[in-house]
């Protein structure tokens, strides 16, 4: 069964049943969700969809929920069409069968729509490696770093010493780190982010729609860092059933005030923040690949989490291009 919009999936009645197989699921995740779904389809850009397979009770037995993406207007956004799956497939009891049928129909529903299909793993994938290999998907190695929020006594202790003096040193500069409290709030982050993407990361960023929706999204949290009053910096990201809380997007203008690290900030604010409202862990959705020289690994690394390779299956769908 395929849906593409969030209005469809609510006309056959399935929201309430895709919500609860993937909350029972052990890799239950945002990204998977009836949340995700609705929300990302308001996204200028991004056109969701979902996959469901069904056992023959009639009940789900498996999900798939992925974006086409692209970016720009013209050739560039033709060039650049792509799909991306975060955290999926979900299949009942990790069967491959359901998982070889989900894939499969990916395949011809991505025909003609992308140039390549990119799964980005948040848990170990192993067991349904075989349906990924039939499918024609190859893994790539891609790290991530995961950080425990049992206790904010726990956690501060995990910290690098650097990233503890950093937070520190900031805090008793006058900098803080609240939850964004208006939509200029998350505006101001967002213009940190947008420059930081333009002049170093060279990489397409979504537009503020993207951000301001997730902030009034009861499913998110975005978190500035403020120095008198102007914002400096922020984090942004999904969390999930009080499990899991993501950083999507994180940023700061680090180096320009003395004392003060605003990146710094807005990562350990919603690793403090996990820890006190009861949440199991921070995710900070990637670390690059093992043998790429990315300084972003080291800034995540220092902040006491586990370092995992779930990796990601590729597939490229129209290699003339």
């Amino acid at each position: 069964m395929l849906y593409t919009s969030y209005t469809d999936l609510q006309k056959a009645a399935l929201v309430e049943a895709l919500d609860h197989f993937v909350d029972a699921h052990p890799n239950g995740n945002y990204f998977q969700s009836s949340e995700f779904f609705r929300l990302i389809g308001t996204v200028r850009g991004y056109r969701p969809f979902v996959l469901l397979s069904a056992h023959a009770q009639g009940g789900i037995d498996g999900v798939l929920m992925g974006v086409l993406q692209s970016d720009g207007r013209g050739p560039k956004a033709w060039l650049s069409r792509r799909l991306i799956v975060w955290g999926g497939p979900l299949v009942a009891s990790e069967s491959i069968a359901t998982a070889q049928m989900l894939l499969q129909a990916l395949k011809r529903y991505a025909q003609g729509k992308a140039i390549f299909i990119e799964f980005r793993n948040f848990f170990d994938c192993t067991p349904l490696h075989e349906a990924f290999e039939l499918n024609g998907f190859r893994f790539r190695p891609h790290l991530n770093y995961v950080v425990k929020t049992d206790s904010v006594e726990a956690a501060k202790a995990r910290l690098s010493s650097n990233r503890r003096r950093q937070i520190k040193t900031s805090l008793a500069a006058g900098a803080v780190a609240v939850e964004a409290e208006s939509e200029a709030d998350v505006l101001g982050m967002y213009g940190i982010l947008e420059k930081l993407y333009r002049e170093k990361v060279k990489k397409p960023l979504p537009g503020p729609d993207l951000f301001v929706n997730l902030w009034k999204s009861p499913s998110a949290k975005v978190f500035v860092v403020k120095y008198n009053g102007e914002v400096v910096g922020g984090s942004i990201g999904p969390v999930y059933r009080n499990k899991v809380l993501y950083q999507w997007y994180v940023c700061g203008e680090n180096g320009r005030i003395n004392g003060v690290h605003p990146s710094v900030l807005a990562s350990w604010a919603p690793i403090e923040y996990g820890a006190l409202h009861g949440f199991d862990h921070f995710d900070f959705m990637g670390a690059g690949r093992p043998e790429d020289d990315y300084g972003v690994r080291e800034f995540k690394a220092r902040f006491g989490g586990q370092e995992v390779c779930y990796g990601r299956y590729e597939l490229i769908l129209n290699r003339p291009l």
